[in-house]
């Protein structure tokens, strides 16, 4: 059976204005993804009626994009039509046309409460601009909370929506994504995407 005639049957053959309305029918907790190509590579969404919940790093392969997809508790969907705005924004920051990805809404419900403070602050850094683990915990109100905030952006799974890529070391220098996906060619290329933008405007 397709995952369009599964749908059909869970929406009670109303797929159609499921699509045409976005989550507006979707119960919260039902968790829909898709994967879209862009030009840094293939990246996976998934998202409930709420907002994002998760946000994979680009991968040129499409068949890495699909392996880390058959990891969420989520139904994958061919079409792309319940992501249009965050994928025209994503697109659109990847490909330097715009920085904002502000008014993606996300659902992070389920994360510890430090975690959410931590990727909160972590939004508000300005696009091309990095700041330290240590300016983050003090943002948090917990000024020795360095170690935590690291572990935050280890357990971000909305990576680019939340720029995780904009904390850095103590040092300077930067940080994996954490998870096994250092990706540090990545995060420098994001850094300059973002500096690049900001001397054009």
């Amino acid at each position: 059976m397709t995952v369009g005639k599964q749908l059909e049957i869970t929406f009670g053959g109303k797929l159609q204005d499921v699509l045409s309305n976005g989550l507006k029918k979707m119960r919260p907790d039902n968790l829909y993804n898709t994967k879209f190509e862009t030009s840094f590579g293939w990246i996976a969404l998934e998202k409930n009626a709420r907002g994002v919940t998760r946000c994979s790093l680009p991968e040129k392969q499409e068949s890495k994009c699909m392996e880390e997809i058959k990891g969420w508790d989520s139904k994958h969907l061919k079409t792309t039509d319940l992501f249009s705005k965050e994928i025209e924004k994503l697109r659109g920051y990847l490909e330097g046309k715009n920085y904002s990805l502000q008014d993606i809404s996300l659902d992070v419900s389920t994360a510890p409460r430090f975690y959410k403070t931590a990727w909160a602050i972590c939004r508000s850094i300005g696009v091309g601009r990095t700041k330290p683990y240590k300016w983050v915990a003090e943002k948090s109100g917990s000024p020795k909370a360095s170690r935590a905030v690291g572990q935050a952006m280890a357990n971000n799974k909305i990576t680019l929506i939340i720029p995780c890529h904009r904390v850095i070391g103590a040092n300077g220098n930067l940080t994996g994504f954490g998870k096994g996906k250092t990706r540090l060619d990545l995060k420098l290329e994001l850094l300059e995407l973002e500096k690049e933008y900001i001397s054009k405007h």
